[in-house]
């Protein structure tokens, strides 16, 4: 075999297949759509006039959070895949740099529908940063702490998720100047919605890729 040849063959080995990319677009709007009522439980605790169990928010964002989490996770699984193959970077900062990238595409993506027009840089920026320190952390904690893939139970991901969302928006917050009651409200929406989306995605995608 020629090297030309090799390093096709490596190249198409390293490529996601249409179906794993379809697995993970997929499992990553189902997650979206699971983080929906407790994204919109702690909104409509903070309105007035209250909105009963966050009906309008869900109803007005559902495609919108469809669309943003699938290409989150799309793109994640891209970047981490092909940064731990040619960069050959340590499994943390490859999971980072997936989240990175999602955030970053997520954002671009909603603002062109939406708004015709590119985010502006700190819209990009904040999520791109904060999807970078969640992803990097659940990737730290899920390789380290346990030793199967997705970590199990379900508990168990989802505190991992939940404390790896926790970190991201609560320096995201901070850096952004958020303080005393706003920077404890963006934790905690951070942990429970961030936990809630990493871990019905990554325990959806691995059923759904072992099938």
């Amino acid at each position: 075999m020629t090297t030309v040849e090799s390093e096709r063959r490596n190249h198409q080995n390293v490529v996601p297949s249409p179906s794993r990319q379809a697995t993970f677009f997929l499992t990553g709007a189902l997650a979206g759509a699971a983080s929906l009522p407790v994204d919109a439980a702690f909104l409509s605790l903070s309105q007035k006039p209250k909105q009963i169990f966050g009906i309008t928010h869900i109803r007005s964002n559902l495609a919108a959070v469809l669309a943003r989490t699938g290409i989150r996770f799309f793109s994640f699984d891209h970047v981490r895949t092909y940064s731990s193959h040619y960069l050959q970077l340590p499994t943390t900062l490859c999971g980072a740099l997936g989240g990175a990238a999602g955030g970053l595409n997520e954002v671009i993506l909603h603002s062109l529908v939406s708004n015709h027009r590119l985010p502006s840089w700190e819209a990009a920026a904040s999520q791109s940063g904060k999807l970078f320190m969640c992803f990097g952390t659940y990737t730290y904690l899920s390789t380290n702490l346990s030793r199967e893939l997705p970590p199990r139970p379900f508990w168990k991901c989802w505190l991992m998720g939940a404390t790896a969302g926790f970190v991201g928006s609560t320096i995201t917050a901070a850096i952004e100047g958020a303080r005393s009651r706003a920077l404890l409200s963006a934790a905690l929406r951070g942990t429970f919605v961030i936990g809630t989306v990493i871990s019905v995605q990554v325990t959806s995608c691995a059923a759904s890729l072992s099938v």
